[in-house]
């Protein structure tokens, strides 16, 4: 079974972003700013459980990949709650 652990990333920082934002956080708002995030950031996936734990743990001690996380859930906030499709 294959994950892409930048989901699991993007889902983590859009909850946690979202807290600051006074805007639609219904399911197909939070939907599709999960879809404007990823498609802007790279894909990391792994098959195994050792991989998951590799790959986060990677994360944490890079700065710069935690940098372009949060400026692509920001931008996906920004963009979507300007003009949401609801």
């Amino acid at each position: 079974m294959l994950i892409n652990m930048m989901e699991h990333y993007v889902d983590e920082r859009l909850s946690e972003l979202l807290k600051d934002y006074d805007c639609c956080k219904c399911e197909a708002c939070v939907e599709d700013m999960k879809a404007y995030a990823l498609n802007r950031l790279p894909a990391r996936y792994v098959s195994t459980v050792n991989g998951q734990v590799f790959t986060r743990i990677q994360q944490e001690l890079e700065n710069q990949p935690s940098v372009d996380l949060d400026i692509a859930v920001i931008k996906a906030i920004e963009h979507i709650s300007s003009s949401p499709r609801h």
